[in-house]
């Protein structure tokens, strides 16, 4: 919890009970002054009334810092260990407080497989390392392997990790853990990618055209590509979607609450509610089309009056859409589409789209009231964006110029262009 250099604060603001402590400020100096964060192990040999001494000492040393001390001639628990005294040696052993569910990651988690397959072998290293002695190492085993069965892991995979962890002595794990730092070491370069399960394998795909890079002698010589390797990055939980680090300041009526923040940001219907509004203008916070999953969050408040916006088209009958763009607002824009439908007017993708296909999109044209009653079950209108046109001539021309960049921009995000499944039938250019 908290900012990420909490831990380094709070070890500066330690350092100088430590520095006391090493330094024998104190009349009884103890063995060991062994801390981690707020958490102290200390073998005491001076008896119980000496140690009320030297705890009552320590919190004289910085005011409004107070310890707390646990003691036993039995043994006591320490972050993930229990020591103990046995034949006058120090031993230890795993430790779990009575609260922990031993909550490890699922294996039908969406992780790669072999962060899963990691999960067993690092709890196996854990306690390989931690148990002192063969017989609580052993009583260890079949406790974790019971918390790991339970949370869906194969005996085969838990007993494959046991056996490689016992490969080595329990001296190999403890002198070879920290990674020396070779300045000779070749530099890695990292693909990073999100990752998700319906994906080829990346690492395979990588491998296979490595040899490619060889072709340039030039690059070869900044890159080699037997160093690049693929990383996965983590994709965002439901923690991390619905849980935020910091509450909103009372004072900002905006931020307050996240409810409040929808309900001024996305397309919205206009004051007046217009015959677009009405009929056809989507009210949503977020964009789709039929031809990605992808939906899109809308960042701006934006109407039927909003000029210089990106709009999409979908045809809920056939499942096609559309994206356009319009340096006036909106409102205007579609009277253009009614219109051109209604005439079959070839005019742009959608009109071509309803003349090419009378017998799937059939319009009452009789009446203003039966032409819009009808035409408003077959599509929908939803703005996306609002274009920023800030650092452009605020002429008409550099306005259409602007949303022309945003507008071909959205039809690659929502994949309307022709060869995606969608309406758009050429890609604007900047």
């Amino acid at each position: 919890m908290g900012p990420k250099n909490a831990c380094a604060y709070a070890d500066t603001a330690i350092n100088m009970i430590d520095e006391l402590v090493m330094e024998s400020v104190y009349d009884f100096e103890p063995l060991l002054w062994a801390r981690y964060r707020d958490d102290i192990y200390v073998p005491w040999t001076y008896g119980l009334e000496k140690l009320e001494e030297f705890h009552n000492w320590l919190n004289t040393i910085i005011p409004g810092i107070k310890f707390t001390v646990t003691s036993s001639i039995h043994g006591i628990e320490f972050l993930d260990t229990f020591v103990y005294v046995k034949d006058d040696l120090l031993h230890t052993k795993p430790y779990s407080k009575p609260c922990d569910d031993h909550s490890f990651l699922i294996p039908t988690s969406c992780h790669p497989s072999h962060s899963l397959r990691n999960i067993p072998y690092s709890t196996a290293i854990r306690i390989y390392k931690i148990a002192s002695e063969t017989n609580e190492y052993h009583k260890a085993k079949i406790e974790y392997t019971e918390y790991l069965k339970r949370r869906g892991y194969s005996l085969a995979v838990i007993e494959e990790a046991f056996k490689k962890v016992e490969i080595h002595s329990r001296h190999y794990y403890i002198h070879t853990d920290k990674k020396s730092e070779n300045t000779n070491a070749p530099k890695l370069y990292p693909l990073v990618t999100d990752f998700n399960p319906a994906l080829p394998n990346i690492g395979k795909i990588l491998n296979k055209h490595k040899h490619i890079l060889h072709m340039d002698n030039t690059l070869i010589n900044v890159i080699n590509p037997e160093n690049i390797f693929t990383s996965f990055r983590g994709a965002k939980t439901l923690h991390d979607l619905l849980v935020h680090s910091k509450l909103p300041p009372k004072d900002d009526p905006i931020q307050a609450f996240d409810n409040t923040v929808e309900s001024i940001t996305g397309c919205k219907p206009c004051v007046k509610t217009c015959n677009l509004c009405k009929h056809y203008l989507k009210t949503t916070n977020t964009a789709y089309s039929f031809h990605t999953n992808n939906i899109y969050t809308i960042n701006n408040h934006v109407d039927c009056d909003t000029k210089n916006v990106i709009y999409i088209i979908n045809d809920l009958v056939c499942n096609f859409s559309s994206i356009g763009c319009t340096a006036d607002s909106l409102k205007v824009r579609f009277r253009n589409h009614k219109s051109h439908i209604k005439h079959n007017r070839r005019s742009c993708e959608v009109s071509t789209h309803f003349s090419d296909n009378p017998l799937l999109h059939i319009l009452d044209k009789s009446t203003n009231a039966a032409y819009d009653d009808s035409l408003k079950k077959q599509l929908e209108i939803i703005i996306i964006e609002k274009v920023d046109i800030s650092n452009t001539n605020q002429d008409n021309y550099s306005r259409l110029r602007e949303c022309k960049k945003r507008e071909c921009y959205w039809q690659n995000q929502l994949k309307t262009l022709k060869h995606y499944g969608g309406m758009n039938v050429r890609e604007e250019k900047s």
